[in-house]
C-alpha cells in the first residue's frame, strides 16, 4: 500500500482546486482596484502545484529504485496522465504562480499581462488534462451539470469584470451567448478583463456544451440503434424458430423413412424364411 505522504499526488483533485483558485486572482490584477487577496491566491495555489510535481517527481523515484512496492505506487502515480513532459510544466506553473505574485498588476503592466496570459494558456492544458479522465464516460446528468455549473461561474465572472454588465442575468445571457458564439449584441464585454475573459469562456463554454449535445445525441443515436438491434433480434429470433419447425419436421420425416425401411427390411426376412 502506498505511503500517505504519496496520496496528495495520487488525487487530482488539489491539483484542480489549485488551478481553479488562480483564475480569480488573474483577473483581479487587470481591475481598476485590484484587492490584495489576488496576491494570496497566487501564492498559495503556486505552493500547492509545486507540491504536486515534488510528489510526483517523489514517486518516481521510488519506481525507479524500489521493488513490487513500489512499482505497484507507480502504477498509481501515473492515474492521471503524469509523463515526464507533464511534470516538468508542473514545475514551470507553480514557479510560474509564484512569479506572478511579485509580478506589477496587469493593468499597468503590459508585460506583466501578457506573461500572465501565457501562463493561464498553460494553466488552461493542464486543467484541461487533468480533468479529462473525470469527464470520460459521464452521464448526461452530470454534464448538464457541469455545463450549468460552467455557465454560472462564467456569468458572475462577467457581472464582476465588466461594468456594462448591471446583473447577474445579464452576466449569465452573455456568459450563454459567448459560450455558444452566437453573439447577438445585445450585451457584450466592455473592458479589457472581460474581453480577455470572453476568449476562455468560448474555449472552455463551447468544449462543454459540445460534450452535451453530444452525448444529447449519443442518447437518441444509442435509442435509435437499440431500437434497430431489438427488430433484428425479433427477425433471429423468427428465422430461428421457422430453422426449428423445418429440422423438427425433417427429424420427423426421417424417423417415418426409418421405420419404413425396417419395416420393409423384415418383411424381405420373413419372406426369406
Amino acid at each position: 500500500m502506498p505511503t500517505r505522504r504519496h496520496r496528495f499526488h495520487r488525487s487530482p483533485w488539489a491539483m484542480l482546486i489549485a488551478l481553479i483558485a488562480s483564475v480569480p486572482a488573474f483577473y483581479d490584477s487587470m481591475m481598476p482596484t485590484p484587492a490584495t487577496w489576488a496576491t494570496w491566491m497566487y501564492v498559495v495555489s503556486g505552493f500547492v502545484v509545486l507540491g504536486w510535481a515534488w510528489s510526483a517527481r517523489r514517486a518516481a523515484r521510488l519506481v525507479q529504485h524500489g521493488g513490487d512496492r513500489h512499482r505497484q505506487l507507480g502504477d498509481d502515480t501515473h492515474t492521471w496522465g503524469m509523463r515526464p513532459s507533464e511534470e516538468r510544466l508542473d514545475w514551470f506553473l507553480g514557479a510560474s504562480l509564484l512569479l506572478s505574485a511579485v509580478l506589477p498588476q496587469s493593468n499597468v503592466s503590459e508585460p506583466a499581462l501578457v506573461w500572465r496570459l501565457v501562463i493561464s494558456v498553460l494553466m488552461l492544458y493542464r486543467l484541461l488534462k487533468i480533468s479529462m479522465p473525470l469527464l470520460t464516460e459521464t452521464g448526461l446528468a452530470r454534464l448538464l451539470v457541469l455545463g450549468a455549473s460552467v455557465l454560472g461561474l462564467c456569468g458572475i465572472g462577467f457581472y464582476w469584470l465588466d461594468p456594462g454588465v448591471k446583473t447577474v442575468n445579464e452576466g449569465l445571457w452573455l456568459a450563454f451567448s459567448t459560450a455558444a458564439t452566437v453573439g447577438y449584441g445585445d450585451v457584450v464585454p466592455s473592458s479589457t478583463a472581460s474581453r480577455v475573459f470572453s476568449v476562455f469562456v468560448v474555449l472552455l463554454g463551447y468544449g462543454v456544451l459540445s460534450l452535451v449535445t453530444a452525448s444529447i445525441a449519443a442518447m437518441f443515436v444509442g435509442t435509435q440503434e437499440r431500437k434497430v438491434e431489438r427488430e433484428i433480434l425479433r427477425d433471429m429470433h423468427e428465422q430461428l424458430k421457422t430453422v426449428h419447425e423445418e429440422i423438427a419436421q425433417l427429424r420427423a420425416e426421417l424417423r417415418a423413412e426409418l421405420r419404413a425401411a425396417r419395416q420393409a427390411s423384415q418383411e424381405d426376412q420373413r419372406k426369406r424364411q
